[in-house]
This record gives structure tokens, sequence and C-alpha cells, in this order.
């Protein structure tokens, strides 16, 4: 009796578990023609093609899989699988994007794409190929190859914490030369600064492959920096830590046994432990606890045997033991002694660092990290709340050998110094809006705390006390202008949030647009300023103040300005006799003066934007303490004219008798016609006087009083 087409899948499907594709396919096309429509029947037809390499007819066989079951993924990323075999690598890149769209989780359609990027290595594509790998990563895993793919793709946009994550990985599975070396490029890297790691991974990857050019080189360009630093260091002392916080955290149990430097490991047996602890507990009792061995220490009898305790277990053993041999990783475990981060001229303890990686002791740096982490913290806060730059330096230059989930108690302390280190940051913003800033004033406040040093030295853990910091001085500037009416002030302030090296992006973007609006507003208001020369003399007239050569009056100390041209004619043509004239309040003075025959335009334009600069840089000066002097009762002259603060007295002449008259505020009237300067009451022409612009001392000032007092003018 016929098998009917169910029957023939089901069999089909059995051979093919057991292997026998070649009657599994006959019975598969056998189930084909009692059901052409049956898209299952094809898939087996073309599984069993794929597993005899009949690429060119499993491609046909997909084909109608998917024509008949156009939602079913996995059709389409085999189908993509056969046509890359067959080098058709466009049709199985569309298959495969087919078969993503259909399911974003389809393994077999995700490692293929994630081979296609990599292959376009188009860095506009990076973000889909990590996305892709991370995603492999999550239903599955990821090989060594793919794992060191991710790294590269993490370190060249600047990822470089994810990078070190995944080649440190790789490296613990395959130790490869070249990822050891990719590893130091990345603590090397500005945004890391982990440059004793780096300089540990260049040397174990010159171990292992001795002659190494890209590390060697690495090597010769940043040793001789950590040389430098590592000297500078140790004339800083062996240690930060008071002697009563010496051996809080750890003490080793070989070290308080006092095992023989000549002994190794091996040789340690219960029979020997037994003897140097009798000899330990001995020295306790007699000493209260001293150690002739270890003389900083002082241990009661219990915690020796606590300590000594460790020994029966062989793995623990073997730990201490690796921290017994480490001698600058042993004196900061008790001491807080900094030499641990220091680099040495000729060698890395990579033995230890070789167990921290996990390649000996998958769990070595899980054990260590509750003795590494309080330490590191301990000492850090300690070097930072002394102000020591050089020592916090060294020990965030790498060697912080703590598991990821211990990594936030290598700073929980340190936050609270580091909070406190910013606080007169904080105050300084406070008080900007009532106290003007003065550029010393922050130099001072920055300078005292090192807060912009010690910030810049901190990992991306104190990121939000960074950013913070950049802020506080961005409003710091934001007030010098809102409140203090000072751009140039504030321009200068804000400068100093470049100094910080780590930014976040928002935060760089929101200085970057203040530095845009400030420096567009300094261009408003510098747009009047004249920088003239006249052979090597310097003639400029700015914000800051008038200058001619070497005198230089501030705009502040102005008394007097007085200016006018004039022209003369004669056979020879025109000429052009110009003069500006500023006198300080301290009887220094500045003459601009030119004569010239030739066509005047160059030189009028000159001397009107002279004019202009003084007009707007010089009189916002002059006017205020011109009033306030009209205010507080006092009057004074300009050309014929006693000004007070309820008008202007001048003499008016007669045919016989000259009369004095007073006009006030609102009735004068002020015009320059001719060069002379015309004062009138605007209800009498007759009632005027005059006087020359150019040889009367602030003869503007006149109008602009008036305009003022008039309420026409601010």
């Amino acid at each position: 009796m016929a098998l009917s087409s169910d029957e023939l899948l089901e069999r089909s499907k059995g051979l093919r578990k057991e292997k026998r594709f070649q009657e599994a396919l006959v019975v598969a096309q056998a189930c084909t023609q009692s059901a052409p429509t049956d898209p299952d029947a094809w898939w087996q037809v073309a599984l069993n093609r794929c597993s005899l390499r009949d690429h060119k007819n499993a491609v046909t066989a997909l084909r109608k899989t998917v024509e008949l079951a156009p939602e079913f993924s996995a059709g389409w990323s085999r189908l993509g699988t056969v046509l890359l075999a067959l080098d058709e690598d466009d049709d199985a890149r569309e298959a495969m994007q087919t078969a993503l769209n259909l399911d974003e989780d389809n393994a077999e359609a995700l490692e293929a794409m994630a081979q296609f990027l990599a292959g376009d290595d188009d860095r506009d594509q990076d973000d889909e190929e990590i996305s892709i790998l991370k995603q492999i990563e999550e239903i599955s895993f990821l090989d060594d190859s793919q794992k060191h793919r991710l790294a590269g793709l993490y370190y060249r946009n600047e990822s470089l914490h994810e990078a070190i994550k995944y080649w440190r990985e790789t490296f613990a599975e395959s130790a490869d030369h070249a990822t050891a070396y990719n590893l130091g490029l990345a603590y090397n890297h500005p945004q890391v600064s982990q440059d004793a790691d780096a300089v540990d991974m260049w040397r174990l990857a010159l171990t292992l492959s001795p002659n190494y050019e890209l590390a060697t080189r690495k090597l010769g360009n940043v040793l001789p920096r950590m040389l430098k630093l590592a000297a500078e260091a140790r004339s800083h002392g062996g240690t930060l830590l008071p002697r009563e916080q010496w051996f809080d955290g750890y003490i080793n149990p070989f070290q308080l046994l006092n095992v023989p430097s000549s002994v190794s490991h091996g040789e340690i047996d219960a029979k020997l432990v037994q003897k140097l602890k009798k000899v330990l507990l001995q020295e306790i009792d007699l000493e209260d606890g001293r150690l002739h061995w270890v003389p900083d220490l002082h241990i009661d009898r219990s915690r020796a045997i606590g300590v000594c305790e460790d020994l029966s277990s062989e793995e623990k053993s073997m730990r201490h033991w690796a921290v017994f041999r480490d001698k600058p990783l042993l004196d900061f475990l008790n001491r807080g002694s900094h030499h641990h981060f220091l680099v040495d001229e000729r060698k890395s303890p990579l033995e230890t660092i070789e167990l921290v990686w996990g390649s000996g002791d998958a769990d070595f740096q899980a054990w260590l990290s509750p003795f590494f982490a309080p330490q590191f913290d301990r000492v850090l806060s300690r070097a930072i709340s002394s102000g020591d730059a050089v020592i916090t330096e060294c020990l965030l230059d790498g060697r912080r050998w703590v598991t990821p989930s211990w990594s936030d108690r290598c700073f929980e302390n340190t936050q609270r110094i580091v909070n406190r280190l910013i606080q007169p940051l904080r105050d300084a913003g406070k008080s900007a809006s009532e106290v003007r800033p003065t550029i010393p004033g922050l130099e001072r406040l920055l300078g005292a705390s090192k807060v912009i040093e010690f910030l810049n030295l901190l990992p991306a853990f104190f990121e939000a006390y960074q950013n913070e910091a950049v802020h506080l001085i961005r409003g710091i500037a934001v007030t010098a202008f809102n409140e203090h009416d000072d751009i140039d002030l504030s321009r200068k302030i804000i400068d100093y949030a470049h100094k910080f090296k780590f930014r976040s992006a928002d935060a760089n973007r929101q200085i970057e647009a203040d530095i845009k609006v400030i420096e567009d507003l300094i261009k408003k208001e510098r747009r009047h300023e004249q920088k003239l020369s006249r052979g090597d003399e310097a003639w400029h007239i700015t914000k800051e103040g008038v200058r001619k050569g070497d005198v230089f009056i501030p705009a502040n100390e102005v008394r007097s300005v007085r200016w006018g041209a004039v022209i003369t004619r004669d056979s020879t043509g025109a000429k052009y006799d110009f003069l500006l004239h500023f006198e300080s309040t301290s009887g220094r003075s500045v003459k601009f003066s030119w004569i010239t025959l030739a066509d005047s335009e160059k030189s009028q334009e000159y001397f009107y934007g002279l004019i202009a600069a003084a007009q707007n840089y010089v009189f916002p000066f002059l006017v205020p303490r011109a009033i306030e002097e009209l205010e507080s009762g006092r009057s004074f002259t300009i050309g014929t004219c006693s000004v007070r603060d309820s008008g202007v007295h001048f003499e008016v002449k007669g045919w016989v008798f000259s009369k004095q008259q007073f006009v006030p505020w609102n009735r004068l009237e002020v015009s320059i016609e001719n060069g002379e300067v015309v004062v009138s009451d605007a209800t009498s022409q007759k009632t005027r006087t005059t006087f020359s612009l150019r040889d009367t001392a602030n003869a503007p000032l006149l109008s602009i009083l008036a305009r003022i007092k008039n309420n026409k003018e601010n």
C-alpha cells in the first residue's frame, strides 16, 4: 500500500535523523511529487541536498520552499547560506535580510550578516554590526574571532571599556600576542589612560612574540613617561596611609608564619605549617601580639589562628602564595603601598597578571577583589584629600585588579572626597550673581583645590562630578554676562571648561553653543573697535581703552575727549587736518592727528571710525561719571557753558552789556555747524552761545547729556 504524503514526510525526517541523507532525499522527493505544494516536503529535500553538499540543486528546493512559505525565516536564511557557498553574495545578502525581517533572532542570518558587514568594513555600518554581534551573543555565544571583531569595532568607535572587555575575554581563551598588543592600545587611549596596564600588556605581548616590533615601539613611546612618574612617586614615600590603618584589611598567612624565602609552595606541607604556627603563637604570647619579622603588625592569637586557617584549603593557599610572592601587591594590601602601581624599568608582574586574568585560576580575581577594592579606595581617598596628584595619577594608571562587580567599591569613599572637592566651585556659582567673579579669584579657587587636575585623572565612574564641575563653570560664565554685563569676562571663564578632559557629549555641545553665543556677542560688542597703525606705532581705540604706541589710557580713566577736522584750500588743492585727543584722570594724553593732501575719503573713513570707537567705548564711562557729578550737586564747564543738574548757564553778549542766561534741560538744543557747537534755547534763538568742537574738551558730551536729561536717550 502506497504511503501518504504525511507518512513520506515523517519517513524522510526519520532517515535524516539517522544521517541516511541519500535515502532521506529520495523519500522527500517522493513527498514533493505526492504533495507538490507542501513547503515541508521541499524543505526536507533542501536540507538533505545541503547535507550531501549539492548546493546547486539545494537552491532550487529552497526557492520553492520560501515561495510556498514566504514567512519561513529559517528557509530564507538557509537559502542565503547556500547562495553564499555558490558565491552569489548579493542574492545571499538579500535572502539573509529577508530572514531577519521575519525573525530578528534568526542566528544563521545574524551570523551571515555579521560576516557581510565585517567584509564591507564600512565605518558607517559599525553600529549595525555591533548590534548584530551583541544579538548573537545574547541568543547563543560569540566565538573568538567575533569577540575580537567586536572589540575592534568598539575601539575604533572609542567605546574603550567595551573593547577591553572583549579583548580580555579573547586573550583569556587563547593567549595571543596581537590581542595583548590591542589591549595595550585600549589601555593607553586618553579616555582610559591606564598606562601601567598598557605597559604590562605590551610586555606580555613580547613574552609571547619576542620580536614583535609594534609592541617594542609602543613601549619605547610610553615607558619613559611612566618611569619618570614612578621616580617622582617613590620620592613621596612608600605609603600615604598612617600606621594605624596598616594590616586592616589583609594579612597574608605565609607572611604571618614567616615562611623562609628559599621555600617553594610545593615544600609547604601540614607538618611545616604546624611547626611555623607553633613559633608564631609563642611569639604572640611572649611579645603581646608583636612579631619581630612583621614589626608594624599587632595581632591577637585568635585572629592569627583564623588567618592561618586559610592554608587548609589548597585553592586559598595557592592564592595567598601568589600574593606573598608579589611583594608590591603584598605591601599594597598590607600597608597601602603605592609601589604596586608603579612601572618598573625592566619587568611587570606578569605571573600575577595571568592569575588575575583567569588563565591559571578563573576565580583568583574574584577572591582578591574584597581585599583589593576597599584598600584601593582608602589609598585613593587619602591621595586626593591630601592634594597628592602624583600618587593619584599612579593609582589610576592601572593594575586595579578587581572584578567588575567590585569596581564601584574602589571609589566608595573617594566619591565623598570628590564631592567635597567641588564644593568651593558650587559656592562660587551661588555667589557669582552678587559678587562679580574675577579671573584671579577663579584661578585661586581652582588652583587651591586642584579640582581640574584631579577630575581629569579620575575615570568615567566620576563622570557626574566631572560634568557638574563643567556646568558650574559654565554657570559662572553665564552669570558674568547676565548679571554683570561683562562679556569678555564670560568668555575667559568659559575657557576653563575646556580644561576638563572628560566632558559628556551633551556638556560639550552646550559649552560650544555658549561659546558661539558669547563670541557672537563679543563680535557685536567690539564691532566699533579700531586698530590702526602709523608706521611702527599702534593706534587703537578698543573696549579696553586708547593706545598710541607705548602710551595706553584705560577706557574708564579717560577724563576728556575732543575731536575735529579742519579743511583748508589753496592753489595746490584741499588740505585735511584731522585730530582726536584724549586725556586721562592722571594727566596722560594721547593725540591722534594727521594731515593729508590727497583724496581724503580713506582718511575720513579712519577718522569717523575712531570717533565711533570713542563714542562706543569711552563715552560709556564719561557719561555716567558726568551724571553722577551733576546729581551730587557739582557743576563742570564745557566750552562756554557751565553745566549743572538743573540746566546750562552761559553768557550772551549784547551791544553794550553781556547777560548771563540759564536754559533748563527741557529747552536746551545742541547742534554742530561748520565745526562749531551751537547751544541755544528752543524758545528763543537769540539765546545762544557757540564754541569750537575741535578745541573744546568733551564738547560732544553736552549733546548726549541733553538727550538723557530729556529722556530721549538711555
